[in-house]
């Protein structure tokens, strides 16, 4: 049935209209008590109408307006009643309960939505399975935040995001906010209605990026597989760094380095690799009193046969720099509370200790005569001898006295001390390390791509534009793996990573979009939404202008004149003062169409002014109105023979003059009274 096309029926609802067809708080809350009610609904004769047919029901005449119900016609008695039986009903009076008219219009442009509720009309087979899915998607969400039993609400809201989609549409439409916001609920799990502030919104956003669950860049044509993925990147050696080369043991194809003078050229993870890896590692809880931290970094230090006893003995490490000087830098001010530190005493390959932090600063012991530069520890095992060569990704540890381990996973180190056991902790009972459990990392990441059609998507992302589809993540049936170019290394990406891009139709149209990433990214269109203007005005001299009523007009002209992908987005209109509200005068106005409307209107018609002046208005308005000037070219202003060139009769003039007067503005339509609220017209 569903693959058939068929129609459905629009029954329009006033609530200020006399003859009620319904009660509807008795249907709203029977619903609500997990009731199927029956209404008897007065039409006017419609020849198609079928039993089984569906039904949705349009509030209309007082707003919001917008869908609030879904049913089935199951009686036609005559050809003036049906009954309905009615399966979902939303709050009439929330906007963001039901599916509102703005959205219908912007969407459905064919269908006449607003009939004020004096007739109803049939839902096309072209229309209908969108509209089912919009309030499937609607119902579900709001089923998704209620509970069953009464339980924790956060507990039983499990809305299903798209693990990559793409919002697209004109400039100004606020995707970047969007953006944020979406990402906002996929990691914290908030619902759309919790996150309508949007200072909190923006608060919470950047907490999560600050803990490296949300990441933020943007395409550009220059970008690349190596800023993107890993590359070879080349590094200038100063003078006080320690030789790293790995001849003597044989290891230099081991330790991806290349060295060549006074440059080394290394083997860099791109920000997107960064990301996946990240997200993949695992979760370490301690239940016990050992702290680590979730940000936990494996460092290795060289411990002098002569200090190692009493750093065992004494929960500390030490080194021989001085506090203060550059050899301490690292030790003292980059090894934080809850990393990892492995020792050594000079190999390259094992280790006779692991660690964990318990300090951030370091400091001077003063009763030792050397290696007096010390950091308070917790010791997880200690007097080992243990090859850590193969979790160290098959690479040998670096020279230096004090350096980041970055090939080896905190959750491997932890995995190996919880293995060992061999010695009791000085301070901890043995048992500590059995209260430290390592978990799959579960929680959501979102990596927001910005201005993604602008880059070259083949080149940036290569192979991996295969790993982003859902079906082929890590813990998927499907999943795949790559092995990177440079790196040799298997890559797959994490199943909890979305991928969320924004796209700005005026600069390329969807249709121009690389193939293959419109084949694994969903597509979210943002359109201009005049509702959220219809309280914003412009008062000068006793004369009013709804803004949202007057970017409408001007919008629905580019439509007839261009296209809808080039139209002028809401958020032109949105910026904030100080006291986080929107306040507009003619000055404010005045700039905003000196500096971003006629500009853009410039770039959207290649300064084909005629066009500018149509959808301005300034073609029907009197000259003292008119924002561009169509002057006559005088007959005597050319001497000489000109020949076949083809002149033209007008030319045009900005007058910056009329931008200050608030009639340019309530005349860009004379048909309309543009001082009403879009929800009135």
């Amino acid at each position: 049935m569903e693959n058939q096309k068929v129609k459905g029926f629009l029954l329009g609802w006033n609530p200020n209209n006399k003859e009620r067809h319904w009660d509807y708080e008795k249907v709203y809350s029977e619903i609500q008590n997990g009731e199927k009610p029956t209404v008897w609904w007065t039409i006017k004769e419609r020849k198609e109408l079928k039993v089984g047919m569906e039904v949705f029901v349009i509030k209309l005449g007082t707003v919001p307006k917008g869908i609030i119900a879904h049913g089935y016609i199951i009686e036609i008695p005559s050809k003036h009643k049906i009954k309905i039986k009615f399966d979902s009903i939303q709050n009439a009076n929330d906007e963001k309960e039901i599916i509102s008219l703005t959205e219908l219009t912007n969407k459905f442009k064919p269908k006449v939505w607003d009939s004020q509720g004096t007739s109803n009309s049939y839902i096309n087979e072209t229309i209908l399975p969108e509209l089912k899915e919009m309030w499937s998607k609607l119902i579900n969400r709001e089923e998704n935040s209620k509970t069953s039993n009464g339980g924790d609400e956060k507990e039983t809201m499990k809305k299903e995001f798209d693990k990559n989609v793409i919002f697209y549409g004109p400039p100004g439409t606020g995707k970047t906010y969007t953006t944020a916001k979406r990402a906002v609920e996929i990691c914290k799990t908030e619902s759309e209605k919790e996150l309508t502030d949007y200072s909190e919104i923006m608060k919470k956003y950047n907490e999560l990026k600050e803990s490296n669950r949300i990441e933020f860049i943007t395409f550009h044509q220059s970008y690349g597989y190596e800023e993107f993925i890993e590359g070879i990147k080349p590094i200038v050696l100063n003078e006080d760094d320690e030789s790293e080369d790995e001849s003597e043991n044989n290891q230099e194809s081991k330790t991806n380095t290349k060295i060549e003078n006074d440059i080394k050229y290394k083997i860099a993870d791109g920000i997107f690799k960064k990301f996946c890896n990240n997200a993949r590692k695992a979760i370490i809880e301690s239940k016990s009193n050992i702290y680590i931290s979730p940000k936990a970094i494996v460092w290795k230090v060289t411990l002098r046969d002569e200090v190692k006893e009493d750093c065992f003995s004494n929960n500390h490490v030490r080194i021989n720099f001085k506090l203060g000087t550059a050899g301490a830098s690292k030790f003292d001010n980059e090894i934080k509370k809850g990393d990892i530190i492995i020792t050594t005493d000079g190999s390259r390959t094992k280790i006779n200790g692991i660690a964990v932090v318990t300090d951030d600063k370091a400091y001077t012991l003063n009763k030792a005569k050397s290696d007096t530069t010390t950091k308070n520890v917790d010791w997880l095992v200690k007097g080992i001898n243990q090859d850590i060569y193969e979790i160290n990704d098959k690479k040998i540890l670096p020279r230096k006295t004090v350096t980041k381990v970055p090939n080896m996973k905190v959750e491997d180190i932890i995995k190996l001390a919880k293995e060992k056991e061999l010695i009791a902790l000085s301070k901890k009972e043995p048992e500590e390390l059995s209260k430290i459990v390592i978990k799959e990392n579960t929680k959501p990441y979102v990596f927001i791509i910005d201005e993604i059609n602008r880059g070259n998507i083949s080149k940036i992302f290569g192979e991996l534009i295969t790993l982003i589809e859902p079906t082929k993540r890590l813990g998927k049936k499907e999943y795949i793996s790559t092995k990177l170019p440079y790196s040799n290394e298997e890559f797959t990406v994490p199943d909890n990573v979305y991928i969320i891009g924004t796209m700005n139709t005026a600069d390329r149209s969807i249709a121009l979009m690389d193939t293959a990433l419109r084949r694994r990214f969903k597509f979210e269109e943002m359109l201009p939404d005049y509702d959220l203007l219809k309280d914003i005005f412009v008062e000068d001299k006793g004369t009013k202008v709804n803004i949202g009523a007057m970017l409408k007009v001007i919008n629905e002209r580019i439509e007839y004149l261009y296209d809808r992908e080039h139209t002028i987005g809401h958020a032109v209109f949105l910026e904030k003062m100080e006291n986080d509200k929107i306040n507009i005068d003619i000055n404010k106005l005045e700039n905003i169409f000196k500096k971003n409307i006629i500009p853009l209107l410039q770039e959207y018609f290649y300064e084909d002014y005629e066009k500018i002046r149509i959808v301005l208005g300034d073609n029907a308005k009197d000259e003292d109105e008119q924002f561009i000037l169509a002057v006559s070219i005088p007959k005597d202003i050319f001497e000489g023979d000109i020949g076949d060139i083809d002149i033209p009769e007008k030319k045009y003039i900005i007058n910056y003059d009329n931008f200050k007067n608030i009639m340019a503005y309530k005349n860009i339509s004379q048909k309309k009274d543009l001082s009403k609220k879009i929800s009135d017209e």
